[in-house]
Parts: C-alpha cells; sequence; structure tokens
C-alpha cells in the first residue's frame, strides 16, 4: 500500500503582495533545461503587470514549491486575480493550461533569501497572511 505524504507548506507563509516593482522579476521555469526566465504575463505589455508593478497592488499566493539554482532559492507562486463583478468565481485563478511548461495559470518563481555570492538581492516582497 503506498504511503501518503502531506504537502509540506509553512502556515505562516501563503501569501506575498510586492513592496516594489516586480517587473521582470517574475520567472518561468523551462522544465526541460532548468533555466529561468522573464515570465511573459510579469513583463511589460502583460494586461497583469499592474498587479505586480506596483507596491502593494497584487497578491501572490504561495505554491509551495521551493527551486534552488546556482545558489539562489526562488518560490513558486501565483498571482490572485480579483474577481470581476458578474462573473463566476474562479477563486482569483486566471490563464490556461498547456501555455508554456510551468506558467500554466499566471505561475511562476520569485527569488527569497539572499544567494551565497551576494550578486543580487531577493525579489521585493512581504509576507502576507495566509
Amino acid at each position: 500500500m503506498p504511503v501518503r505524504v502531506p504537502k509540506q507548506t509553512s502556515a505562516d507563509n501563503d501569501y506575498y503582495i510586492p513592496i516594489g516593482n516586480l517587473t521582470g522579476l517574475i520567472f518561468a521555469l523551462n522544465a526541460t533545461t532548468g533555466a529561468l526566465t522573464t515570465a511573459p504575463w510579469a513583463n511589460f505589455g502583460s494586461r497583469y503587470l499592474s498587479s505586480v508593478s506596483t507596491a502593494g497592488a497584487g497578491v501572490l499566493k504561495d505554491m509551495g514549491r521551493p527551486y534552488v539554482s546556482a545558489g539562489r532559492t526562488f518560490r513558486r507562486v501565483q498571482l490572485v486575480v480579483p474577481q470581476s463583478t458578474g462573473t463566476v468565481s474562479t477563486n482569483g485563478v486566471k490563464g490556461e493550461s498547456g501555455t508554456a511548461p510551468n506558467q500554466d495559470y499566471l505561475t511562476g518563481f520569485i527569488e527569497v533569501g539572499f544567494p551565497e555570492s551576494g550578486a543580487s538581492a531577493p525579489t521585493p516582497v512581504a509576507k502576507w497572511g495566509n
């Protein structure tokens, strides 16, 4: 009989809010190559840019998945989008499956913690509620 292991996500780390401009600082992971590139929905020209380009404007849900690359630690997050008036609630989930690997439903990775080399700073976010 298979052993079930519960998902281990810290209860005090469920959401982040931008405390600075996150344009170009949310990354998509190419599962084949392991390369991180800027998530298209979090870059110039995206209709979701206003949610991540201004402090306090958006909410990022912690998806409970870390990714470590070159001594840098990233967390998978999902942009929570407010419900439009008169529409069926999707609990803040937007996007389409299969649009690109590891970018479905407005997900991406933000850098957390400080890298060993000290070459870059973490993404300007703050933990927010749960």
